[in-house]
C-alpha cells in the first residue's frame, strides 16, 4: 500500500515537472506564481534543505521537483538522509538547515517523530522548519501529532503535487526567514541592551568613583584643615605658654625669699616695739596712719594668695603645654587622665556659673589605665571636642527648661575593656538630639549651632582620629532630652 501511495506521488511529481516544461504557454505562469524568476545562473548562496525519508526514489522525485526553485535570490541545497539516524548526524553538522522534509515510519515505525524531538530538545533548534510526509496517515493522525510535536506542517504524499509542494517549500520558507530575520533582530536588541547595561555600569561605577573621589577630598580637606588648625593651635598656644611661663616661674620663685624678707621685717618692727614702747610722735602718727597691726596680719595672707595665683598660672601654662603636644608627631605612652584633665583646665571658665545657669559639675570616674600609646595631642583635641559640646548641650537656654530637671553634669568614666582596649566615655544629662541629628553628627560639615558657632568638623575630625589614627571607634548614643554619651575606644599599644 506504501508503495502505490508513492508510486501515485511520483507520478503526479513527474507529471507536473513534464507539464512545465512542454507546455510554458498554458500552465507555466500558474505553475511558477510561488516561485522567484528564475535566472540562467542559480545564485551561489542557498537554503538548506534536508530529505529525510528511507525510499530513494522520494529523494528522487523531490529533488527534481524543486531543482530551480529560488526563494529570495537563493536556491535550494539538498542533504539526504535515509534514516533517522543519519539524519541526526547531518542536522548536528549542518545548524543552519532551513527546511526538513520527514518521513514518519523509517527504521522504526516512530522514527521520524523520535527526531523532531531530538531536533527541538536535544539539539534545541527551534527555527528549523519541519514539515512531516507521511504515506500513511493512518498510523500518524493529523490532529495527535500537530498537538503532541512540535512541527510547522503536515503532508500526506499523496496530496503533495509539484503545485502544492511549490507552495509549502515557499510557504516555509517564508517562515523560516522570517523567524531569522527575527532571531537576528532579537540578538541585535539582545547586543544592544548588554551595550546598554555596560555601558549603564560603566556610568554606575564613574558615578561611585566619583562619588569616592570626592568623599576623599572632603576627607584630605578635613586633614589638612585640622593639620592646619592644630598646627597654628599647637604653635600659638605653645608660644604662649612659653612666654607666660618665664615671668610666671620669676614671680612664683621670687615669692618665698619675699615672704621671708617681710616676716623678718615684721619680726624686726617687733623687737623695735619691745625695746622702744613710746617712740616719737612722728613714728606714731605714721603707725596710725597705714594701720601698721592691719599691714602686719594681712601681708602673709596678701603673699599666699599671690603664690595661690602663680601656681594657678602654672598649672595653666602646664595644661596649655600637654593640650597641645606640638612635638608629638609619633605615637608615645601617655597618661590618659592628665590628657582629658588639661583639657578640662583650659575649659574651666566655660563650667563656671553664670548669669544663665549654675555651674557644671564635673564627675570624674577614673578606672586604673595603663600608659596608652597614641598621638596624645591629636587624641586630646578630640577630648577637647566632646567637652565642648557637652558643655554647649548644657547651655542650650531654649531646652534647658524642658530637659534639665537636675543639677547640670558632665561624667567622665574611664577603664579598660578586655585587657587591650581603653573605652573613654564622656556624657552630659543636657537636651540630647533626635535619631536624625544623631545619625548625622559624624557627616562633615554638618552642624545644628548657630551660623558662626559651629563649623560642622569637630565631631567629623574626631572621628577620623580615633578611628584612623588610633584604630578605634568613637560611638554616640543619645535621644532627646535623655542627654548623650560619647563612647571612645582605642587600643591601648
Amino acid at each position: 500500500m506504501l508503495q502505490n501511495s508513492f508510486n501515485v506521488v511520483q507520478e503526479k511529481l513527474f507529471t507536473n515537472i513534464v507539464c512545465l516544461n512542454s507546455d510554458s504557454s498554458n500552465n507555466l505562469d500558474d505553475e511558477l506564481v510561488f516561485a522567484a524568476e528564475i535566472d540562467d545562473e542559480l545564485p551561489t548562496e542557498s537554503w538548506k534543505i534536508l530529505i529525510v525519508d528511507d525510499e530513494s526514489e522520494v529523494h528522487t522525485a523531490t529533488n527534481i521537483a524543486l531543482t530551480n526553485f529560488v526563494f529570495e535570490d537563493k536556491s535550494l541545497a539538498f542533504f539526504n538522509a535515509y534514516s533517522a539516524s543519519h539524519a541526526k548526524q547531518l542536522i548536528e553538522e549542518n545548524s543552519d538547515i532551513a527546511i526538513i522534509l520527514l518521513d514518519v515510519i523509517m527504521e522504526t515505525d516512530n522514527a521520524g517523530l523520535d527526531f523532531v524531538q531530538y531536533v527541538r530538545e536535544v539539539l534545541g533548534n527551534q527555527l528549523v522548519r519541519i514539515i512531516l510526509r507521511t504515506g500513511q496517515p493512518g498510523h500518524v493522525p493529523e490532529k495527535e501529532i500537530i498537538f503532541n510535536y512540535d512541527i510547522n506542517d503536515y503532508k500526506t504524499k499523496t496530496e503533495l503535487t509539484s503545485q502544492k509542494l511549490y507552495t509549502t517549500m515557499l510557504t516555509a520558507l517564508r517562515s523560516y526567514s522570517l523567524s531569522q530575520r527575527l532571531q537576528l533582530e532579537i540578538e541585535r536588541c539582545q547586543q544592544i541592551e548588554m551595550a546598554l547595561r555596560d555601558s549603564e555600569r560603566r556610568e554606575r561605577e564613574k558615578a561611585i568613583a566619583l562619588e569616592n573621589s570626592l568623599k576623599a577630598l572632603q576627607h584630605t580637606q578635613l586633614q589638612l584643615v585640622q593639620s592646619e588648625k592644630m598646627s597654628s593651635l599647637g604653635q600659638l598656644v605653645a608660644g604662649i605658654a612659653h612666654e607666660i611661663n618665664n615671668p610666671v616661674n620669676f614671680i612664683y620663685g621670687n615669692l618665698l625669699p619675699t615672704q621671708e624678707y617681710i616676716q623678718q621685717l615684721i619680726e624686726l618692727l617687733e623687737i623695735y616695739e619691745l625695746h622702744y614702747p613710746n617712740p616719737a610722735p612722728e613714728i606714731t602718727d605714721r603707725i596710725e596712719e597705714i594701720d601698721l597691726e592691719f599691714v602686719i596680719s594681712d601681708l602673709p595672707k596678701l603673699l599666699s594668695s599671690m603664690k595661690l595665683g602663680a601656681e594657678r598660672i602654672r598649672q595653666i601654662v602646664l595644661s596649655l603645654r600637654n593640650f597641645s603636644r606640638l612635638d608629638d608627631t609619633q605615637k608615645k605612652p601617655v597618661n590618659i587622665h592628665e590628657g582629658i584633665d588639661s583639657t578640662l583646665m583650659i575649659l574651666q571658665h566655660r563650667l563656671k556659673a553664670n548669669s544663665e545657669r549654675v555651674a557644671i559639675e564635673v564627675i570624674k570616674k577614673y578606672g586604673t589605665l595603663p600608659l596608652v600609646t597614641c598621638y596624645a595631642g591629636q587624641l586630646n583635641q578630640v577630648f577637647m571636642n566632646l567637652l565642648a559640646n557637652a558643655i554647649d548641650a548644657l547651655e542650650d537656654v531654649d531646652c534647658a527648661q524642658d530637659c534639665l530637671t537636675s543639677q547640670p553634669q558632665i561624667i567622665i568614666d574611664t577603664e579598660t575593656v578586655g585587657g587591650d582596649r581603653v573605652r573613654i566615655s564622656i556624657a552630659d544629662n543636657g537636651v540630647g538630639m533626635t535619631e536624625n541629628v544623631r545619625s548625622r553628627i559624624f557627616n562633615s560639615f554638618f552642624t545644628t549651632k548657630p551660623m558662626g558657632k559651629g563649623t560642622g568638623m569637630g565631631l567629623s575630625i574626631s572621628q577620623q582620629i580615633v578611628a584612623e589614627k588610633h584604630s578605634g571607634q568613637l560611638e554616640c548614643v543619645s535621644s532627646h532630652c535623655q542627654g548623650t554619651k560619647f563612647i571612645i575606644e582605642i587600643p591601648i599599644a
